[in-house]
């Protein structure tokens, strides 16, 4: 196959996926072109999963339903809908007691966001072939959704794009985990950042299995991550148990898949462009932090490492050659 085969990976990481969003901003810029027009496979976990949907969900067959710019929007003016912000003494004072018995948040602003975005849009209305992750707790199972699967057998695998958001991104501690019938089973879902949240080789490997005479060679994919932390913890943990353990172990296992894969994806494929932001306040490492100070610091430090950065431009520009 001579061909190049394109892949866009978005990694999970809740209202951080405003990074993304601003790098595929400029890509569209860059290109004249929409982004289901740039790749052949899309494939995303937790709020990667969103994305992917919003970028190729289509009610009539031949443009997006929705625009990179509604996208920004959901994360921005809209981020405190999902995550609402406590702003008084007694509403912080119960969400300190809720998130020891409970998710920190409910999911109906989300859902309500998703029915109005996707409506009864299911994984056959989509521009280009999606894969988004997500894991059933019930059967301890990796549960893939995918439009390939969708099309092949509408019956057992295509489900509506709202209940694939919400399955994909029902992180632990912060949302309720999600069920859904899929596949011919009663699933329990939580969100795909707990085993794979940078989804670039599911990706890979669905396509190598999937598309007639690809080769790895064929093959160039684009990760984009949603920021990480910078701090090191190594001075921190010694004596934790955990309740230590608890609210930092979610972040950690993301960080560290989203690393692993990485690291294979390098291996493995000759054009492989991994674009990623560092946090260095910890107080803006929250992915749930819908305050507008914080979502200002996570432009500015898009701008100032990737759509700032001359090197990184170039990258971009020579990806697309």
């Amino acid at each position: 196959m001579t061909k190049k085969f394109r892949i866009l990976s978005l990694d999970g990481g809740g209202l951080r996926g405003i990074v993304p969003l601003l790098v595929l901003k400029r890509i569209e810029e860059m290109t004249g072109k929409k982004i289901h027009e740039l790749f052949d496979v899309i494939v995303g976990t937790s709020t990667g999963g969103i994305i992917a949907c919003g970028l190729t969900s289509t009610k009539d067959g031949v443009n997006p339903s929705l625009s990179i710019d509604q996208l920004i929007e959901l994360y921005t003016t809209k981020g405190n809908t999902i995550f609402p912000r406590r702003t008084n003494i007694f509403s912080k004072a119960v969400g300190r007691v809720q998130k020891w018995f409970g998710p920190k948040f409910s999911p109906k602003g989300l859902d309500g966001l998703l029915k109005e975005y996707f409506g009864e849009l299911t994984l056959t209305d989509t521009l280009k072939p999606i894969i988004v992750t997500s894991y059933d707790i019930k059967h301890n199972d990796v549960v893939m959704f995918k439009t390939r699967n969708a099309v092949w057998d509408s019956e057992r695998y295509d489900v509506k794009l709202s209940d694939v958001c919400r399955a994909t991104s029902a992180a632990p501690t912060y949302l309720p985990s999600f069920e859904l019938r899929f596949d011919g089973k009663d699933r329990v879902c939580i969100d795909g950042g707990v085993y794979i949240n940078n989804p670039v080789m599911a990706a890979v490997s669905d396509v190598l299995r999937s598309v007639d005479g690809l080769e790895l060679k064929d093959i160039e994919c684009l990760s984009l991550g949603t920021g990480v932390y910078s701090e090191s913890l190594d001075d921190k943990t010694e004596g934790w148990g955990f309740l230590g353990w608890a609210m930092p172990i979610t972040t950690i296992m993301m960080q560290a898949t989203s690393k692993s894969s990485a690291y294979e994806a390098n291996e493995l494929l000759k054009k492989h462009l991994r674009l990623q932001i560092n946090i260095h306040d910890e107080d803006k490492s929250d992915m749930a932090d819908s305050r507008p100070e914080t979502t200002k610091y996570i432009f500015e430090r898009v701008e100032k490492e990737i759509l700032g950065n001359e090197r990184k431009i170039e990258e971009l520009k020579k990806f697309f050659k």
